[in-house]
């Protein structure tokens, strides 16, 4: 009987990035959990475009994004990577990821995304709790998630249960 694909997640959370003689540098491994976060969210409706990643601000990932995603599916289509300065050049998106060097703008990004199937992410500290659907975050030796309930319920999106089990929730 096979795992169910949280109890995947939760080992490849405890696990970092995967098995490599040496620990994979923390973006690499954030780059991964970008991949599996999206198997365990359900958008509030589906695009016959390819799967759209956005990148607003200074980005800590390098080539990384690129790279891994180069020839990978989400949702059963391929992977577009995009770049931006500014939330008003950020256009159609699946995922969002904001940066760090967001914070002075980040009610403003929101605002501009809110009603949009946009899920928000990002790894810097206290923007889940202001109110970017997940936060990726160390907790100890390990990467976790945090999960903004009203934000995502709000933009109509929905998380596996046992995702939700693993993950810090934020009312």
């Amino acid at each position: 009987m096979g795992l169910a694909p949280w109890s995947l997640l939760a080992a490849a959370l405890l696990a970092g990035a995967g098995a490599t003689a040496q620990p994979a540098p923390e973006y690499q491994a954030k780059v991964v959990l970008l991949d599996k976060l999206t198997r365990f969210v359900i958008w509030p409706q589906t695009a016959s475009r390819p799967f759209l990643i956005g990148v607003l601000g200074r980005t800590p990932f390098g080539d990384e994004l690129d790279t891994y995603f180069a020839h990978r599916t989400l949702k059963g289509r391929p992977v577009t990577v995009n770049y931006y300065r500014d939330a008003q050049e950020v256009g159609e998106c699946d995922v969002l990821f904001v940066c760090a060097s967001e914070k002075p703008r980040l009610q403003g990004i929101l605002a501009r995304l809110k009603g949009r199937p946009t899920l928000t992410v990002s790894d810097a500290e206290g923007f889940a709790g202001a109110g970017v659907m997940v936060g990726i975050v160390r907790a100890e030796a390990r990467l976790t998630f945090e999960v903004n309930l009203a934000s995502t319920r709000q933009a109509g999106f929905r998380m596996e249960p046992g995702f939700l089990q693993l993950a810090k929730l934020i009312q």
